[in-house]
């Protein structure tokens, strides 16, 4: 997909966020600047305050504050980001060393603890009390899926529910949180304006179901040279995702019983890796899952669909067919 069809009516916007992000990042602490200076280098889509100002255009210019907020979603989500590759042991981020990689847990953590509480006195100084009040609950639920996703982790007889449980709050909640933002209102809010920020969270919670279930597809079919890591990594990690639940599911015998033991030994060979793939595609696993991120996808439009048409309302539709048909 070509990008500026998204962010093209907030690519302004986007520039602002750009130069608080490098103000935000700056410490009297050399490493902590070290740390800030690799991450801000791997330049990521910016996909969560793309959301976030796309919705606040969709009612005209967008706001000072709402740059603002859209700037401490993505501290919040670099923050995550951190610990995330921390906890996985992960080695490379969008095709670069991670932190923890280059130098170790230990400066992880603490950098990515230096952003949560950047990312929280900012809204504070800034007085965005409504933001920081959806931001605390969105944070919280993020820290509840990592704990899931590390409960959960080696359990090949994971639900479906339970799966769903973990992404809606490790990955859905901050898109949810990014989209009601975006759709507050300026003055006092009245029941027409919650109701909109209401329908816009539930937006927010859809596209981010559909790009996680999409993301746990391209992590066994993607291109490493696309991806920028290894395939297999949510394998190696643990993580039991929807392409393996449903195939454990659907297959019987012997080949349900040659995929489970290929999963649970988790580091695989190449020839290994490529059969479990086999396997997961006989079960209907691969099938199964892009068709439930669609789904979700099809939800994000029908909540969008009320919206006049304008060239910012096709931008968010183009974010969510991004969200559900990306190949990294």
């Amino acid at each position: 997909m070509d990008w500026d069809l998204v962010q093209g009516p907030v690519r302004r916007d986007l520039a602002q966020v750009d130069r608080q992000l490098a103000q935000l990042f700056r410490s009297p602490v050399a490493i902590v600047n070290a740390v800030a200076g690799h991450f801000l280098g791997t330049r990521g889509k910016k996909f969560r305050p793309t959301l976030l100002l796309l919705v606040a255009r969709l009612a005209g210019k967008v706001r000072r504050e709402q740059v603002m907020g859209a700037t401490v979603v993505e501290l919040i989500h670099a923050a995550a980001l951190i610990h995330d590759d921390s906890v996985d042991k992960s080695v490379l981020r969008r095709g670069l060393p991670t932190v923890n990689r280059l130098w170790n847990d230990d400066v992880a953590i603490v950098v990515g603890d230096f952003l949560y509480s950047k990312a929280f006195e900012t809204l504070v100084s800034a007085r965005l009390l409504p933001a920081m009040e959806i931001l605390a609950g969105a944070t919280h639920q993020m820290a509840l899926g990592e704990a899931l996703e590390l409960q959960f982790a080696g359990q090949l007889g994971l639900a479906e529910r339970e799966y769903l449980k973990v992404i809606d709050a490790k990955t859905a909640s901050l898109m949810a949180a990014a989209c009601e933002i975006g759709a507050l209102p300026a003055k006092a809010r009245t029941p027409a304006g919650r109701r909109r920020a209401a329908r816009f969270r539930r937006f927010g919670r859809a596209v981010g179901m559909a790009f996680q279930i999409a993301d746990d597809v391209i992590d066994f079919l993607g291109h490493p040279a696309e991806t920028g890591k290894r395939l297999g990594t949510d394998l190696r990690e643990g993580k039991v995702t929807l392409p393996l639940i449903h195939a454990l599911r659907r297959l019987r015998g012997a080949p349900r019983s040659r995929l489970a033991a290929l999963a649970a030994q988790r580091r695989l060979r190449r020839a290994e890796f490529r059969e479990l793939v086999g396997l997961i595609a006989a079960g209907d696993g691969f099938c199964y899952a892009t068709a439930r991120a669609r789904a979700y996808a099809r939800q994000a439009q029908r909540l969008l669909a009320s919206e006049p048409s304008s060239a910012v309302k096709e931008a968010l539709g183009h974010a969510v067919d991004y969200a559900v048909g990306r190949t990294r």
